[in-house]
């Protein structure tokens, strides 16, 4: 492997290892970030680092401020309102076509997600309720055959998953998701596009009204993230 090769993967480790932190909120919003710091924990060198940082920034998961000095991105209200509005937009059109392809073998796999997700919901695991949720909406997402449409969201995605998962540590989450996305399934079952696309959309819509109530509940407490 050239020095050029191992630099590049140096970076892609540090960009994926520093942006998952922040969407498991490891790194929490408005919380400040060191380069050193980060280098010491990633072990790696400043280089392929800042490397990383500068893609993460232009993504907005970092910020930097007039001091120079880097923060993890605020959560914001009508960031959330958007990305949550983008996202209900491009998931209802993958539910419409993913309905409308489904096979017997789809719904067996998608039905068999839907009971990791009531299993873990009923443990109380948070954060693996909400990975099973993610993995109901990716296979939906695969079997759309909507390439751009899934290209689309792909990079709005990680944005909401970083809300949907500090969303479940700092409170309960959507508690009627088990029955939205039960309904989803029973329209991808019955190949009802139209119906599916309402169901996802009210489901999103949903999961935006938590997040917000979260955000504004957290505000009037005068509560940090950290």
């Amino acid at each position: 492997m050239s020095m050029a090769q191992g630099r590049r993967l140096t970076k892609d480790f540090a960009y994926s290892e520093v942006k998952q932190k922040i969407i498991y909120g490891e790194l929490k919003p408005d919380q400040i970030v060191r380069e050193e710091q980060l280098a010491k924990l990633l072990e790696i060198s400043r280089t392929p680092l800042r490397q990383a940082i500068q893609m993460l920034e232009m993504e907005e998961f970092l910020v930097r401020q007039p001091n120079g000095r880097l923060k993890v991105a605020s959560f914001i209200k009508e960031e959330v309102e958007e990305i949550f509005m983008i996202r209900s937009m491009l998931e209802g059109e993958i539910a419409k076509s993913a309905a409308r392809n489904a096979t017997r073998k789809d719904v067996k796999v998608l039905n068999e997600i839907l009971s990791n997700i009531r299993r873990s919901f009923q443990l109380g695991d948070s954060q693996v309720f909400v990975s099973y949720g993610n993995q109901f909406h990716d296979y939906l997402a695969d079997i759309s055959n909507l390439k751009t449409t899934v290209k689309l969201l792909s990079m709005v995605k990680d944005h909401a998953n970083r809300y949907c998962r500090l969303m479940s540590i700092y409170g309960k989450w959507n508690e009627e998701a088990d029955e939205e996305h039960d309904l989803i399934l029973q329209c991808v079952r019955n190949n009802d596009g139209e119906a599916a696309e309402k169901a996802m959309k009210s489901h999103i819509s949903s999961s935006l009204k938590a997040v917000i109530d979260r955000i504004e509940e957290k505000e009037r407490n005068g509560e940090k993230w950290a």
